[in-house]
């Protein structure tokens, strides 16, 4: 980055600062401000849908530290038609400043990444790096693909609705009763569907509570917002719920048994206050607010809080808060678990996986492989998939986007792919290759062709910041999605894998938002609602034409080795008839 648009940066920044310190609805009472910004949320959210609001829940992290800040000032009230005017403007202001400042924290870390344009009283800021609106559009791609899916067989929405239509609120009756089954099965769905990859039933201690602790507070909560925002739709109830703590401390203990002391310490780590404040936890971590006040209630926003992703934000707090917790009790069981779960996408579509294969009796200083996924190919050989795979917990914001830049983190992937490469065209590379096959050998040839592939596969990122990079990333949602809808077709997944970069970016739509910063014009490029994009269904493994294809093509005398004239790269022939491999010079790139 020029020393020139370093200082226009800084100059911008601190322009951009004194605006929102300036906000009028910055000097209001905390805790109205709270219960406004709550209102207004839950409002949008019914009316437009939860993505319909996510402008005011960006504005709302940003003025969170306010919100809970206990302070005293003008009491607006949602009554006042002028405070809520007010209130959504600053939202909005807020909302926009959340995203410069991601792409401040971009361009600062990644010069380059965006291209900012500063002149006549206006700055335009748009994206230079491909794949950072390609993250943004695979996220949320996934998300509402993935959601259609997990979803798929549940249809008892409207059963809910009529049951709870006539109900009073936060009374048992007969017909809520017979709701919340129907409720508790959309909430296992969910929480099915959220990242965490720890068994719900985990007794890793995470701060003088367990997992398995924590994640019954959690759907316990979880029900309850569920429940309200059914009464919001059922009733046309819609609103943020206030609870004194107190009450849901003994709500907790009646329903879980678990005791106030441990139940608190789970809320601390579940609600936004002024220690989160103090201590810099991002408030887009938390779903649930205190009020700043002695005995602040804690605020709920229902249509937030079924859709937050809960688990995944407390690993969030925990990382940021007791670091060397994280390190020793939750890293590695959720980096186990990332594999496991990978290995089993792949072998889901019957393709022979292995996993961490140590190389050290060839070399000491070679890296272990995490995955190795064989496809056995009837016309050819095999097909083989060296995978690395790295398991950050997901980002949240620019700030965790970034880390994946880490040496220890995605980007360490990369390399440790070349040494494999390297390793694997060597004579011990190949003959280790050949080990790895199965052992009963192939079912049509005893000599074969060996295809070669590299990937590395991660929690979330979909090769954000890495558009230089040779090797092919894949988040692993992404990535099952894919498995699911292949039919074991190796071809297609190759495809894909090559080509999806070009079809997000066809996909994706952009567009320039505009704001006001004082006296000068702010211009930003964002990702806007885009048509999904789903992949091809193949039909490979359940087609009834494929064996008496295969079968064709041995009868006829054909042979594995007749299918390339020249040879490409990453492409190893093993003749089993010979006893060795046929070819002990390496592949040439």
């Amino acid at each position: 980055m020029s020393s020139e648009l370093k200082k226009q940066l800084q100059d911008f920044e601190r322009q951009l600062d004194a605006a929102l310190d300036a906000l009028p609805s910055r000097r209001w009472a905390s805790t109205s401000a709270l219960r406004m910004a709550s209102e207004l949320y839950e409002i949008g959210a019914f009316k437009n849908g939860v993505d319909g609001a996510d402008y005011v829940d960006r504005g709302y992290s940003i003025l969170a530290s306010q919100f809970a800040a206990g302070t005293d000032g003008y009491r607006a009230h949602i009554a006042c038609e002028a405070d809520v005017r007010q209130t959504m403007d600053d939202l909005a202001f807020a909302s926009h400043y959340y995203m410069i400042r991601e792409y401040l924290y971009y361009s600062y870390n990644v010069p380059g990444s965006m291209s900012w344009s500063f002149q006549d009283g206006r700055v335009e800021i748009q994206f230079a790096d491909k794949s950072i609106p390609r993250q943004f559009f695979t996220v949320h791609n996934d998300q509402l693909l993935g959601s259609q899916h997990h979803f798929r067989d549940f249809n008892h929405s409207e059963e809910i609705m009529r049951l709870l239509k006539d109900e009073p609120e936060g009374v048992v009756t007969p017909n809520v009763e017979a709701a919340n089954p129907l409720m508790q099965a959309e909430v296992d769905l969910k929480l099915a569907a959220y990242f965490s990859l720890i068994p719900p039933d985990s007794q890793i201690d995470l701060g003088r509570y367990t997992y398995e602790q924590f994640f019954n507070v959690y759907r316990m909560l979880l029900t309850k917002a569920l429940y309200h925002r059914y009464l919001a739709r059922a009733r046309d109830a819609v609103g943020a719920i206030y609870m004194p703590e107190k009450d849901l401390l003994d709500g907790i203990r009646e329903e879980l048994g678990i005791e106030p002391d441990t139940a608190q310490r789970i809320l601390k780590d579940l609600v936004y206050d002024r220690d989160a404040t103090a201590q810099r936890v991002d408030a887009s971590y938390f779903s649930l607010m205190r009020e700043g006040e002695p005995g602040g209630q804690i605020v709920m926003r229902p249509h937030h809080f079924v859709i937050a992703e809960g688990l995944v934000n407390m690993l969030r707090v925990i990382a940021q808060r007791r670091p060397n917790t994280f390190l020793e009790q939750v890293s590695n069981e959720i980096g186990s678990a990332f594999v496991r779960r990978v290995k089993a996408a792949w072998e889901a579509e019957h393709f022979i996986c292995h996993t961490e294969v140590s190389l050290r009796e060839f070399d000491a200083t070679l890296p272990d492989i995490d995955l190795l996924v064989i496809s056995v190919e009837p016309t050819l050989g095999y097909v083989t998939f060296v995978c690395e795979l790295k398991c950050p917990v997901p980002p949240r914001w620019a700030k965790d986007q970034l880390k994946v830049l880490n040496k220890d983190s995605v980007s360490k992937a990369f390399r440790q792919v070349e040494v494999l490469r390297r390793f694997i065209r060597t004579e011990d590379g190949i003959r280790f290759l050949a080990r790895m096959l199965p052992k009963e050998g192939h079912p049509n040839f005893e000599g074969f062709v060996v295809t070669l592939d590299h990937l590395v596969i991660t929690s979330d990122n979909a090769g954000m910041f890495f558009g230089a990079e040779s090797t092919k990333v894949i988040n692993f949602r992404t990535l099952e999605r894919l498995l699911r809808r292949s039919d074991g077709d190796m071809a297609l997944i190759q495809h894909v894998l090559w080509t999806y970069a070009e079809h997000a970016d066809d996909a994706l739509v952009t567009t320039m938002v505009e704001f006001q910063v004082g006296s000068l014009a702010v211009a930003y490029e964002g990702v806007t609602a885009s048509a999904l994009l789903e992949f091809p269904q193949g039909s490979w493994r359940s087609s009834p034409e494929r064996q008496a294809m295969v079968d064709a093509f041995v009868a006829d005398g054909l042979h594995p080795f007749d299918v390339f004239e020249h040879r490409p790269p990453d492409l190893v022939v093993v003749d089993h008839t010979k006893k060795t491999v046929a070819e002990t010079e390496p592949p040439q790139a």
